[in-house]
Parts: C-alpha cells; structure tokens; sequence
C-alpha cells in the first residue's frame, strides 16, 4: 500500500495558459513565469521535490491548471504520483526540462545544472524563494490553527428551507436524520437561522465610491454561498463553514446547522484570479464535491473547483459561486 503523505508540508501550484502562476509552499507564497506552460509545470514540480527532499518523505501537492485540479505526492527523488481517495495512484509524466541558465534539459529533482552548474536549474519562482527547515515545513496543522486569531461575530440570516431533495446526485441520501445528536441543543437561539452570513450591501453607483474590502483584496471575485436552494448571499473574503466555526484569518464565520455538519466543517477560499477552492476540515463526516459523481476531499488538502460547483457539507448542499 502506497504511504500517504502528512497534511504539511503543501505545496499549490496554480498555473496560467499565459505561463505565468503561483505556487504555495504552505503560506508562503512566490509569482511564477516561464517561457511556456510545460515549462512552467516543470519547475512547479521541482519546487515539490525540493520541499520533499528537505524533509525526507513524500508530501502533497495540489496542481491547478486549465485542464483541473489533481492531488498528487512527489518523491525527494522526483518521481510523482496522482493520490486518489483510495489505492496507489498512478505515476506522473515528468519530463526533463532546459535549465533557465543554458537550456540544456535536466531533471526535476536536479540540485544544479549538469552542464552549467546553476542551481536550481528549473527554478520558475520570479524571486528568490525563502529556504525554510524541515520542522518549519512540517509544522503541525494544530499549530497553525492555534495562532489564528477568533472569529468575528457576524449578524444572522435565514436562508436554508425546512426541507431537503428527497435524493441527491450519486446515491446520496436527501433527508437529515430527525433531530440533532446528543449533547446539542434542542432548538436554535431566538433570532439564529440554521445559516448565519453577512449580507454585504450593494455595490455604490457613485464613481470613485468605496468598494467592498473583501472584493479590492480579491481583485473584484467575491464568494457567492447558496445553501440548499436559498437566498444567494455574498460573503467577504474566504468562508470557514459549520456548525459554530473558527474563522482562520481573512474567512468569515458561515454558521450552518445540521445533524450531519461538523463544527468547522469545511474552509473556502477565491484566489485572486478567481479560482475557488475547498478544503475540508477533518469534518465528521466528509465533504463532498459534486462532479461528474461525488468525489470525497482529503483533509486539509485544498481542491480547486469552478464556479457553480455544488459541495456537501455531511448532507447539506452549498453551492459556491462568484460575484464581481
């Protein structure tokens, strides 16, 4: 059986048609260019394997491009590998590619360039990139959450019906069970909806009006949250879902109640090109993206997903959208 990596480190790799893009070791973020988009992949992958041979094992690797998201692992000795939900994944293509020095091709998992002797011959980051140990790069989740500051209170307001479809899409039941487990509230607080989320006003007519916060950080996306066929609301920033969830920083607080919604469910996030992404939060009982049929995410793992995607937090639909 294939090993599964740890949750850190995470290397995200969001990579343009245009050769230019992003890649995420953990939080630590540099702009990428390349001279044309298997190029660019090339040194997204070499900057996975470095980080993988600083700690010795395998890690993550979520690669977002035109044609998806795929979950991968790469190896400190540069073979990578597609990690599915279940099973040993398949290997990766991953062709040489010419060092940015001289153009000779070399290897992803190439300290320095076989003809020149640059180092970092595939590098693709537009500045250097900070050199961070292996017990910074293996932080623990746990850790990063403890350093987040609380959440902020957010007004409620209802926007989830009585009830369900009786059936969803793959198979997956429609109906909640009949009330909530042991040791919850029997009833909700007066004036708490089963979703609390702030309603943003409307955009000012006005030139030269201030626009949202939320929307000037996200270069014009905001997140469209719709719970199970209610009321479209726009969210600032990213959104931390559940059933009373901690809000890392930059999230909003998204309150929604169910026997089957984990306290902080699930995170959601807008890059600033617009693409959505979802991350489950060790969730009791899983969130689901509803493609061609549901796909169950991988903890702490971020998954890139188009506008318009339906996601299941347990047994509530959430469709996630985007407003400029």
């Amino acid at each position: 059986m294939a090993t599964v990596p740890a949750t850190w480190p995470l290397v995200r790799a969001q990579l343009r048609p245009d050769g230019t893009g992003t890649v995420h070791v953990n939080e630590h973020a540099s702009a990428c260019a390349a001279a044309s988009t298997a190029r660019l992949r090339a040194g997204a992958f070499a900057r996975a394997v470095a980080v993988a041979r600083t700690v010795g094992r395998p890690v993550r690797m979520v690669l977002a491009d035109a044609s998806g998201a795929s979950l991968l692992a790469a190896h400190p000795d540069g073979t990578l590998r597609t990690l599915p939900a279940e099973g040993a994944g398949t290997p990766v293509d991953v062709p040489p590619a010419p060092c940015r020095r001289c153009g000779a091709d070399q290897p992803v998992a190439a300290l320095a360039c076989g003809a020149c002797g640059t180092l970092e011959p595939l590098r693709v980051e537009t500045d250097p990139v900070a050199l961070l140990d292996a017990a910074t790069l293996s932080r623990p989740d746990e850790g990063l959450l403890a350093s987040l500051p609380a959440p902020r209170p957010v007004p409620a307001v209802p926007t989830v019906p009585d009830a369900l479809p009786d059936a969803l899409p793959g198979g997956l039941p429609g109906a909640l069970p009949d009330g909530l487990p042991d040791g919850l509230p029997d009833g909700l607080p007066d004036g708490l909806s089963p979703v609390s989320v702030p309603v943003l006003p409307p955009e000012p007519a006005a030139v030269g009006a201030v626009r949202d916060e939320a929307a000037t950080t996200s270069r014009g996306h905001v997140l469209v949250l719709t719970v199970d066929g209610g009321a479209p609301v726009r969210v600032p920033g990213g959104a931390s879902l559940g059933r009373d969830p901690v809000a890392p920083t930059g999230r909003t607080p998204v309150r929604v109640v169910g026997a089957t919604v984990s306290k902080t469910h699930a995170l959601v996030d807008v890059e600033p090109d617009g693409t959505i992404l979802v991350t489950d939060f060790s969730s009791t009982n899983g969130t689901h993206v509803l493609l061609d049929a549901p796909v169950r995410l991988v903890p702490h793992t971020p998954v890139a997903v188009p506008a318009g995607t339906v996601v299941l937090l347990g047994e509530v639909r959430c469709t996630l959208g985007l407003s400029v």
